[in-house]
């Protein structure tokens, strides 16, 4: 069973990312969604699903996700997030390397830098609005890492 964690917990003013200890399926993405919309207030809240790749899990850097781990757009049906008070969160699903993570530019990184550039910048162009009303969920394997 996955744990849902608030990687960025330390900074509450921030955009909010959070991910996953252990291997996690579709539905641990939908209830992880409807978990995390329940600890947000007001209107204008989006939740970016960023789903398709996995994490650390055995040295899978960058491995394309099986299907039946990979949240995609006709999933949302499975969550049905609202606030604490009430009100709709919107969903976003974006694939997240989908394809081969290799980038002659970034070469020298390695494979968990080329995904975390990757990441950075999909983040960034997400995002809609104030920082607040974006939460980014990283809808694959560790992608928390490791529990210490």
């Amino acid at each position: 069973m996955p744990t849902l964690v608030n990687i960025t917990a330390a900074t509450p003013t921030a955009v909010q990312i959070w991910g996953f200890h252990g291997r996690c399926t579709v539905d641990h993405v939908a209830k992880a969604v409807e978990t995390i919309a329940a600890g947000l207030r007001g209107e204008g809240h989006t939740i970016h699903i960023m789903s398709g790749t996995h994490g650390r899990c055995k040295g899978q850097v960058g491995a394309v996700a099986k299907r039946e781990e990979k949240f995609a757009v006709e999933d949302r049906a499975l969550a049905n997030p609202t606030t604490a008070d009430g009100k709709t969160v919107r969903l976003d699903v974006h694939d997240f390397n989908t394809a081969d993570l290799s980038d002659p530019d970034l070469s020298d990184v390695g494979p968990d830098g080329v995904a975390m550039h990757k990441l950075n910048a999909e983040i960034a162009a997400s995002k809609t609005g104030a920082d607040s009303n974006n939460t980014f969920l990283l809808a694959y394997c560790c992608s928390a890492g490791t529990p210490s």
